[in-house]
């Protein structure tokens, strides 16, 4: 039973890599958030009512 599970340690354990350091800016200008982004949404979205 050991054996087996020596086995299948073996079989799916994970490679280890190295940590990449994050760089600052690298998406800089790549996205964009709205500046309302963070507003509450209307009671509409919520309530399924159709916006015509």
């Amino acid at each position: 039973m050991l054996d087996f599970v020596g086995f299948l340690a073996q079989k799916y354990a994970q490679p280890q890599q190295p940590s990449q350091k994050r760089v600052l800016g690298l998406n800089q200008d790549k996205i964009w958030i709205s500046d309302n982004f963070n507003n509450p949404l209307p009671d509409e979205f919520w309530l399924g009512e159709s916006q015509r």
